[in-house]
């Protein structure tokens, strides 16, 4: 599991990952948990673990257990999804898995070498995979600049 700043600013500025993630157990997030924000806990990388007892629950702060739904994106407070490279390769929609690894060799044999100065881990490198297949876009080293294709 990537862990580093450079892929928690990637995914920070991945609004397409971070819009459509609902929460399941195991995932990594960057962020406060609830309950330790108010004991000034620093920001840090954690496991969504939902219990059937409250008192161990490890979720995000802005998340609501009831209505399942977040508050404070786009704030300083929020919390940033981080996915597994699971969870990027189920983000891609295929029909066998052969298919999937066949277009992403591809991909990546076509990215030229500032791009593969930029992306460093695999899980970058299936986040860069999935933002430039789901929504046209790659990493800048700032940002995610949209592709348009002439």
């Amino acid at each position: 599991m990537d862990k580093s700043k450079r892929y928690i600013n990637m995914c920070k500025k991945a609004d397409e990952i971070k819009a459509h993630w609902k929460p399941e157990q195991g995932d990594y997030f960057y962020g406060i948990p609830k309950d330790l924000a108010d004991m000034e806990y620093e920001k840090g990388i954690y496991q969504f673990l939902l219990c059937e007892d409250d008192f161990y629950n490890i979720i995000p702060d802005n998340y609501n257990i009831k209505t399942k739904e977040f508050s404070g994106f786009g704030d300083e407070d929020e919390t940033i999804f981080l996915p597994r490279q699971d969870n990027l390769q189920y983000m891609i929609d295929f029909e066998l898995p052969y298919d999937l690894i066949k277009e992403f060799n591809t991909w990546v044999e076509e990215l030229d070498i500032s791009m593969k100065e930029r992306l460093q881990t695999l899980e970058q490198i299936w986040l860069g995979y999935v933002m430039f297949r789901n929504y046209s876009k790659i990493w800048t080293g700032k940002g995610w600049e949209h592709v348009s294709y002439s």
